[in-house]
């Protein structure tokens, strides 16, 4: 199953816990169910028009757009609801977020959290080789940053 309902590293998903990875699995056939509903729903709404004989109007690609927005909200709240579940769900143990050399404070939002872990590497390590080496081997920060690892995966790895 090809899981893209979430980005998150495979470093991430092996720190899941299996409550966790079924959670994540739920929410991917629920997306995976919306988008087949979405597929159904245009194939029998052409084959209408057809039958009608004004496919070539405006009006599939008017229904087209709106059924489209539906599915886009509707995959969005099941996507929302998954990475509040992981946001709260994801903490790692107490010492280790005691350990962490960077505030780990769960009730900040993904963007916050994500400024506090790129501000403390950016100022704590010059060579950016080194930067790069200490924060692959945080833990907390897989955790911690839920999809927005990879994105400060990324931007770290820019400066090697």
């Amino acid at each position: 199953m090809t899981i893209d309902i979430i980005s998150y590293t495979d470093a991430q998903y092996a720190a899941l816990t299996e409550e966790q990875l079924l959670e994540i699995k739920a929410a991917q056939q629920k997306k995976n169910r919306l988008d087949l509903q979405l597929q159904e729903d245009l194939e029998r709404e052409k084959y209408a028009l057809v039958d009608k004989g004004i496919f070539l109007s405006n009006i599939y690609e008017l229904y087209r757009v709106k059924r489209q927005a539906e599915h886009d909200a509707e995959v969005e709240a099941v996507r929302e609801a998954l990475l509040f579940y992981l946001r709260f769900a994801s903490k790692p143990g107490g010492s280790q977020a005691q350990d962490s050399p960077y505030t780990v404070d769960y009730s900040l939002p993904m963007e916050s959290r994500y400024f506090v872990v790129r501000d403390y590497y950016m100022e704590a390590y010059e060579d950016g080789a080194k930067r790069f080496a200490a924060f692959k081997e945080d833990e907390v920060a897989v955790q911690y940053l839920g999809e927005w690892y990879s994105t400060l995966y990324d931007y770290l790895y820019t400066y090697v």
